[in-house]
């Protein structure tokens, strides 16, 4: 049996996604409006994204990446 030790102070992945979709959406200068709009999608859901209400689809995923020109792994580095 392998048990795994769990860091309580290291951020989830949602947490590590959440902060990197906010921090390269406005270092491209985008409002959540903008970027919805260049996904096609409701601003709240950027919204909900950002907030850690909501995950995204990995269709979703990709769309955020391309709208930010960055790529999907940047979303998820830590």
């Amino acid at each position: 049996m392998v048990i795994l030790a769990y860091d309580l102070n290291s951020m989830t992945i949602r947490e590590i996604f959440k902060r990197n979709l906010k921090y390269y959406r406005k270092k491209r200068g985008f409002t959540q409006e903008q970027l919805a709009e260049l996904i096609n999608c409701n601003p709240k859901y950027i919204s909900e994204i950002e907030s850690r209400n909501k995950f995204p689809s990995a269709e979703v995923i990709d769309a955020l990446a391309l709208a930010l020109e960055i790529p999907v792994s940047q979303l998820f580095a830590d």
